[in-house]
């Protein structure tokens, strides 16, 4: 269970409604919504009547409030203690794949200098398969990346999230389908050399979507650019996090349940600072 859902489901007890709530945790209502849903199949009952609008909270939510406040205040009342400060205080060095470098990474650095000033995380960014090898290699501590295809021996893998695929169209596109947009517009691909790239490959084969490529590109800021002004359309991981400048554009869901990108970090399974890459894991999570 994560602490970020649980502090999300208290924001929303707080303010009131999904909306509102995402204003206060800086996510969107959609991330919103999805967190919530995920709490509630983890716990395996619902915690909302969405027969009314906005949803509102029933009264298995309502119990489970109280219990959520009280967990989210004990975590950050340990983070915030001088003791664990001191404990945890060094140097991490963390590789970071691009699409991190503008989701959830910064929010959770910016955190970590808060409450544990000791402790000094350096960055760097690659592709996925350039940090595992230097993860492998020692380079650097640890990686924040897709989950790999398959198992590394000798590496640990932690996930923390997950980001459904979706499709991301011009404002003014056609009320169609996203499939129907798909194949109709002009597809502007995630590089098939990253590991999420290679996944949207896989499952446009496996619906047998066909595209009309027209560009590849290997961010998400340069992909999103671009069906912004109308020049196609695209599939790309749903953000965690949306920034205040992030361009308007349609996000739509597939028809049918889309694949998740994992997002999690991985290290050495003998790795010396396993405590400090815990702490990085423990507030991405969050």
């Amino acid at each position: 269970m994560s602490i970020r859902h649980l502090n999300t489901l208290v924001a929303i007890a707080d303010k009131g409604s999904f909306a509102a709530a995402a204003d206060t945790v800086f996510i969107t209502q959609a991330a919103v919504s999805m967190q919530m849903k995920s709490l509630e199949e983890e716990l395996g009952m619902p915690l909302f009547d969405r027969t009314r609008r906005p949803p509102v909270l029933n009264e298995a939510g309502l119990a489970l409030v109280p219990k959520a406040r009280e967990i989210t205040k004990s975590y950050q009342q340990v983070m915030d203690s001088s003791a664990v400060a001191q404990k945890l205080a060094g140097h991490l060095m963390v590789g970071s794949v691009p699409t991190m470098l503008r989701g959830v990474l910064p929010t959770a650095l910016v955190n970590l200098r808060q409450s544990l000033p000791l402790l000094h995380i350096t960055v760097s960014s690659g592709q996925s398969s350039s940090l595992v090898a230097q993860v492998e290699r020692g380079s650097i501590d640890a990686a924040v990346i897709s989950k790999p295809p398959v198992e590394r021996p000798g590496l640990l893998w932690s996930a923390f999230d997950r980001e459904p695929l979706i499709v991301i169209a011009p404002m003014d596109s056609p009320d169609e389908s996203p499939e129907t947009l798909l194949q109709t517009m002009p597809f502007i691909r995630f590089d098939r050399s990253a590991w999420v790239g290679k996944m949207i490959a896989e499952y446009l084969v496996d619906q047998g979507i066909v595209v009309n490529d027209n560009m590849e590109l290997n961010t998400l800021e340069a992909i999103a650019t671009m069906v912004y002004h109308g020049l196609g359309v695209s599939v790309i991981p749903h953000r965690i996090i949306q920034y205040p400048d992030t361009l308007p554009v349609k996000r739509l869901s597939f028809t049918k349940k889309a694949p998740e990108r994992i997002l999690g970090v991985i290290e050495r399974e003998d790795n010396p600072k396993k405590h400090l890459t815990q702490v990085l894991i423990n507030e991405l999570a969050k």
